[in-house]
């Protein structure tokens, strides 16, 4: 049933990404359809390029881990320090938020595959 999940998210950021890529294309395709100096094609990779590089970037911002419960662990552990006795510890605290999806990690997943397919269309199109 997990696997089921995760291939179920895995073609659904697939097809949103096919989307986004088709509607930049057909975008471009009329932007650039007068212009001689740069083609669709080309336009097609320097928006992959930026596709990849915003998604990088706003998947590496995320990080999964929130401040509040970066900050909740930290006083877990110097409570445990202190006191001696057995708290609830950093382990426990993390691991009910780490890498929960969040919004700006499914676009910037969003993003990172749109680039990827924006460059492999490039290439087959060249």
């Amino acid at each position: 049933m997990k696997i089921r999940g995760i291939l179920l998210s895995t073609v659904v950021l697939s097809s949103i990404s096919a989307l986004v890529v088709t509607a930049v294309y057909v975008f471009d395709l009329w932007l650039l359809s007068s212009n001689i100096d740069l083609s669709p094609t080309d336009a097609l990779f320097v928006e992959g390029i930026f596709f990849l590089i915003i998604g990088f970037l706003l998947l590496l911002g995320r990080g999964g881990i929130s401040p509040t419960s970066r900050k909740a662990a930290i006083l877990a552990a110097s409570a445990g320090a202190i006191s001696g006795r057995d708290t609830i510890g950093p382990d426990e605290m993390l691991r009910r938020d780490a890498w929960k999806a969040k919004g700006f990690t499914r676009m910037a997943l969003i993003l990172i595959i749109s680039g990827v397919i924006m460059i492999a269309l490039y290439f087959i199109l060249l």
